[in-house]
């Protein structure tokens, strides 16, 4: 493959932004994958797209004996489509509106809501699906009180997500990460296949200061949102948030189509609000613990080696359905609703979530096509080897994770390319004899730091990544703008990484300590720096007529 494998993501960036239609997009673009692997064999490019769509959806797992639970497209949608009948309760019952007058008086300022809201989505970084379908759900009636544009919320809760997931210790990325060190060499003992002789997680650890984009992005996000600095398209919304009162810059806001259904009389109380919101994280909680065989389960596992060992997928379908069940069941004995209206609401959370459940699909589906059969992220990577000097690595496989986590949407796909390419390139290019010990490889750290660094940043403005598509629905705002806004405020922190990579790969083999404090002042100082300048520059502009 070549160059051509490029084109089916390339359509979906300039079709998404021409059409502003992401499903259109999307599934032109799996075509158009499905005909290059096929060579344009009408039969074969229909065949394949359909037969990878109906793979994607999980059913086939699903039904296959002993697979059940590896069916985790199958169950991320169902849990989708719970959460969105889960909204649709808490709107039709006015729990928001209870919840929104319960805190209201604590939160004075649209900047203490904002900042309510990057609380919240650290306490939800164990995993970045729970938290971009989730953060964006909970504050959104507290945000539109106070006139914050979607468009800002979305952004925040896709910022501290993925990115914040990923310099979590304890989250299904520090357990699928620490399963792709293990599967290409990092083993605590010499066995035939060890290249790097550490014990994985503490390598994971090591790693986590040198994860300079999620790091950065993160203190970027807490000054943004702390200092009030606003520019581009983000302030124009802002504007028009404060002077028209409309969310959505101008444009009709989505989640207002239908009338409440509950019953005129009904008083909504602050549990309206907690019993389906609480029921969800603490079930979320103990399944983790009970499909993680964990020790209070009866299982072998402690909580680390639970997180390892638990498919998230599962955990989330199953507390959605708990969620669903026991709110169900409050709001009917509290006659919040009756049978029939229950069911009307359950119509409404489906409608609502039936377009993201498509997007998802096609994503996948679109992903799984690059990955598997037109090797996009394989010939991207090799263009690296024997081209580039040692301490330019770690700045080109950062660029080079980006671009393929863009085009791909998905950080662990981009991780799980990169790194069975990256660390026996490292190898060769130094001359080491494996299995070595990572201090006998004082690059590997910015190596697998940069891997993990474009991983995040290419999903992290990706048109077709999950999390990118899951705040955009649990903020409800348009899609485009949240990804022209989001694109906008993270091009800084992605320049401010570049430097710091690239200072990592000239500084190898001083002191990794001075080493990790000098890059990661120079990412973060060049990341805050030009946010800073402009937010000013912003403010000389002539102010936004509407």
């Amino acid at each position: 493959m070549s160059w051509i494998t490029l084109l089916p993501p390339a359509v979906v960036f300039v079709l998404g932004f021409a059409t502003k239609r992401i499903c259109l997009s999307l599934f032109t673009g799996l075509l158009l994958a499905a005909g290059i692997a096929t060579d344009f064999s009408p039969v074969g490019t229909f065949s394949l797209a359909f037969d990878d769509l109906w793979k994607n959806t999980g059913i086939p797992m699903l039904l296959s004996p002993g697979n059940f639970s590896k069916a985790g497209n199958f169950f991320i949608v169902s849990f989708v489509l719970c959460l969105g009948i889960l909204i649709e309760m808490i709107r039709h019952s006015h729990a928001a509106t209870a919840f929104v007058d319960k805190v209201e008086p604590s939160i004075k300022t649209s900047k203490a809501a904002e900042t309510g809201t990057l609380v919240l989505a650290h306490c939800l970084s164990i995993d970045d699906y729970l938290g971009s379908l989730t953060v964006g759900s909970v504050m959104r009636p507290l945000t539109d009180r106070f006139k914050i544009p979607r468009v800002k919320l979305a952004f925040l809760t896709d910022s501290m997500s993925a990115p914040l997931a990923m310099i979590t210790p304890v989250s299904s990325w520090a357990a699928a990460i620490i399963g792709f060190l293990t599967e290409n060499g990092v083993h605590a003992t010499r066995e035939s296949d060890t290249l790097l002789l550490a014990n994985p997680y503490s390598l994971y650890l090591s790693i986590l200061p040198y994860v300079f984009y999620s790091v950065t992005l993160v203190l970027s996000v807490w000054v943004i949102v702390r200092f009030r600095l606003s520019f581009g398209l983000m302030h124009k919304h802002e504007v028009i948030a404060e002077q028209t009162g409309n969310l959505a810059g101008g444009k009709p806001i989505g989640d207002h189509q239908s009338k409440p259904i509950g019953r005129a009389g009904h008083h909504a109380g602050i549990w309206d609000f907690l019993v389906p919101i609480c029921t969800l994280l603490g079930s979320t909680f103990i399944y983790i613990l009970y499909f993680g065989n964990n020790k209070i389960f009866g299982g072998p596992h402690s909580f680390l080696e639970t997180l390892q060992h638990v498919r998230i997928s599962l955990v989330l379908f199953f507390s959605g359905i708990t969620a669903l069940s026991i709110s169900g069941i409050y709001y009917l004995i509290k006659k919040t609703f009756t049978f029939q209206e229950t069911l009307e609401v359950v119509y409404h959370g489906l409608k609502l979530m039936l377009p993201v459940a498509a997007i998802l699909l096609f994503s996948w589906t679109m992903g799984d096509l690059l990955r598997t059969h037109l090797k996009t992220g394989e010939w991207l990577a090799s263009l690296l080897a024997g081209s580039i000097p040692v301490w330019l690595i770690p700045l080109i496989l950062f660029w080079n994770a980006t671009i393929v986590s863009l085009a791909l949407g998905s950080s662990w796909a981009t991780t799980a390319i990169l790194l069975p390419i990256a660390l026996p390139m490292v190898f060769a290019m130094v001359g080491a004899e494996a299995p070595a010990a990572p201090e006998q490889l004082p690059i590997i750290l910015p190596v697998f730091g940069a891997i993990l660094s474009g991983a995040v940043c290419g999903d992290h403005i990706s048109l077709i990544s999950e999390t990118t598509i899951m705040a955009t629905t649990s903020a409800m705002c348009d899609f485009m703008d949240h990804v022209k806004t989001q694109l906008a405020y993270s091009m800084p922190v992605f320049v401010g990484t570049s430097i710091g990579f690239l200072a990592g790969g000239l500084l190898t083999g001083i002191s990794p300590g001075i080493t990790w404090i000098i890059c990661l002042t120079l990412s973060a100082g060049t990341s805050l720096g030009m946010l800073f300048s402009l937010h000013y520059y912003n403010k000389e502009k002539i102010p936004v007529t509407l």
